[in-house]
């Protein structure tokens, strides 16, 4: 059973099902019970089963169809610091150490220039287009000296090192 451009091999599926004899036909292969209503069902609608791939060429049982089916339409799932956002929006802050670095990093390369001075409505307006809790974000860039502010709070700047670890010069 394939998918077509956009995944949709499960509408072809759920129309056959949709169709009362066909749906009585199926359920009686795999109950391995007499046709439905003692009618036997006509090559037509075995074929119509074969080709949404419910039954096989045999007209047996297609084993796996519907996993197959769902394997075929799931949506991926995402990887690295792409877990951790929906939208563009960072959802929240992972709990591990070397994860929470990483996402930090991405955020600040992709958010805030290097050394270039902002002010921190700057800074906030940057970091509001990813996260609810702006603070909080800022305060974890500063933390993991992604970010440094001016000794009277009112600037920022991203340090071009990105690779150092906190408190390291």
């Amino acid at each position: 059973m394939s998918t077509g451009p956009e995944g949709t091999a499960w509408q072809p599926v759920v129309a056959a099902l949709a169709n009362d004899r066909l749906r009585r036909v199926y359920a009686a292969r795999v109950l391995g019970t007499q046709e439905a209503s003692d009618k036997p069902a006509t090559e037509q609608e075995i074929r119509r089963l074969v080709a949404v791939g419910l039954l096989t060429a045999e007209g047996t049982v297609a084993d796996g169809a519907f996993a197959a089916l769902l394997a075929a339409n799931a949506t991926p799932r995402p990887e690295g610091v792409d877990k951790y956002f929906s939208q563009g929006m960072l959802v929240q802050l992972p709990a591990s150490p070397g994860s929470r670095a990483e996402v930090l990093k991405h955020l600040a390369r992709r958010l805030i220039p290097a050394e270039t001075m902002l002010t921190e409505v700057e800074i906030n307006r940057l970091l509001a287009t990813v996260t609810g809790d702006v603070p909080t974000l800022r305060r974890a860039l500063v933390d993991h000296g992604l970010l440094e502010r001016t000794p009277d709070g009112s600037s920022y700047v991203r340090p071009s090192d990105q690779d150092r670890s906190p408190g390291v010069a």
